[in-house]
């Protein structure tokens, strides 16, 4: 399971502060991401970048991306897979 943010969502660190604004993301070795956000700051603009695991979002939610094992395919997946795979035979459509 991954946690991102979006470019150009708004964030607050969690030990609290002003609003951050996500300008860009940085991918780290151990597979998660950090963020460089800008704000603010008596109207001069500021930037740094912090780990996802010290923000959170100021609405809604990170996206969080969910990764399927090789081989374990869920009932939901399987059931989508054969009825496309069904639509595309009856329109003629060979993908393969």
């Amino acid at each position: 399971m991954e946690i991102r943010a979006k470019i150009g969502q708004l964030v607050r660190l969690r030990a609290g502060g002003p609003v951050l604004c996500v300008t860009y993301e940085h991918p780290m070795e151990d597979g998660s991401y950090s963020y460089c956000c800008e704000w603010f700051e008596y109207e001069k603009l500021r930037h740094s970048t912090f780990p996802i695991v010290a923000l959170e979002p100021v609405e809604g939610n990170f996206e969080i991306d969910i990764e399927v094992q090789p081989g374990t395919e869920t009932k939901a997946d399987s059931d989508s897979d054969s009825d496309s795979d069904a639509k595309d035979h009856e329109s003629g459509k060979n993908y393969h």
